[in-house]
């Protein structure tokens, strides 16, 4: 807490900053969802209920409380996706491991000025959802429907392949694309490494 009161000190007010938390894919890693139809387990797990989220480690668990430590406005997917203009109130938007979105939200995210993708993998499949049966459902990519398909919206900017297997991030770095930042790693032990992620903050703070 001594050093998560520190970082507040020097918090940048004046620019509004926004976290995406991962729900969607959160339910994907669950049980029932598309890595049991990934690995063989469930014929019928393209589609599966909405599950209530996580802190785990395919869910940016660690960075989604370091920013609620700090006071960042989070909201999940499905808000995001249900008001898509609730993007524009903010200077900054802070994407995770926000691995399988709608059509709604990729276009939402891809259009803002300054997303900072703070985990590779990030706008990697698209879904459908279903708000009455409580459902996502995979459409496309991540090798389905066929296994040609790698990203499901044929981003040019992905940059799953390698970073997202860097899980030591010994040399992180930030580059910037068209319309925000990339990270050259997968963050999410850096949270829990207290002068790595001072520094990482930090430069979320400055972009």
């Amino acid at each position: 807490m001594d050093r998560y009161n520190e970082i507040a000190l020097w918090h940048d007010d004046s620019q509004s900053a926004v976290v995406i938390f991962p729900l969607f894919t959160a339910t994907a890693y669950a049980d029932g969802g598309f890595y049991d139809y990934f690995g063989g387990k469930c014929d019928g797990c393209t589609t599966t209920t909405i599950k209530v989220p996580e802190f785990r480690y395919t869910s940016s668990g660690n960075a989604v409380q370091a920013f609620d430590l700090l006071g960042y406005d989070i909201i999940n997917d499905a808000t995001l996706d249900q008001n898509p203009d609730i993007l524009k109130r903010y200077d900054k938007v802070i994407m995770l491991h926000n691995e399988y979105v709608t059509r709604t939200m990729f276009d939402a995210i891809t259009n803002h000025p300054n997303v900072i993708y703070l985990y590779p993998n990030a706008l990697y499949a698209e879904i459908e959802v279903d708000y009455i049966d409580e459902t996502i459902t995979l459409v496309r990519g991540h090798n389905y429907p066929e296994s040609r398909i790698i990203n499901g919206f044929d981003w040019e900017f992905d940059n799953t392949h390698p970073f997202e297997y860097d899980r030591e991030c010994a040399d992180m770095q930030m580059y910037q694309i068209k319309n925000g930042w990339m990270t050259n790693c997968y963050p999410e032990n850096v949270f829990l490494k207290s002068s790595h992620a001072m520094a990482l903050l930090k430069a979320i703070k400055d972009r």
